[in-house]
């Protein structure tokens, strides 16, 4: 399990920069920088809501990753003992990146 710091604040399984989803899907199968991956379990927070009741926020989750390029990335699985999902307050998930890519 990979710890994880969402800063994502727009995201509605975001509570307190932690995850409350459990798992989650990190895109960019041609990525060479972290500009060029996203989260795709993204979904936008709408309406003032602020979180998804469907867990509880949890400091390390399941990381799988599409970006083949990055050291991190072991049969799309993440191996790094820490990332972060950044985007601010992104509308999608295209606006959104995982801050701990790194191109092998």
């Amino acid at each position: 399990m990979t710890k994880l710091n969402c800063s994502v604040v727009n995201c509605i399984y975001n509570e307190d920069n932690l995850c409350t989803k459990g798992d989650i899907m990190v895109e960019g199968k041609a990525a060479t920088t972290k500009n060029d991956t996203s989260c795709s379990s993204f979904k936008e927070a709408k309406n003032g809501c602020g979180c998804n009741h469907a867990g509880n926020p949890k400091e390390e989750i399941k990381v799988d990753c599409h970006a083949v390029n990055c050291i991190f990335n072991e049969d799309c699985h993440c191996s790094a003992d820490h990332i972060g999902i950044a985007g601010g307050e992104a509308s999608d998930a295209s606006g959104t990146e995982c801050a701990s890519f790194t191109c092998k």
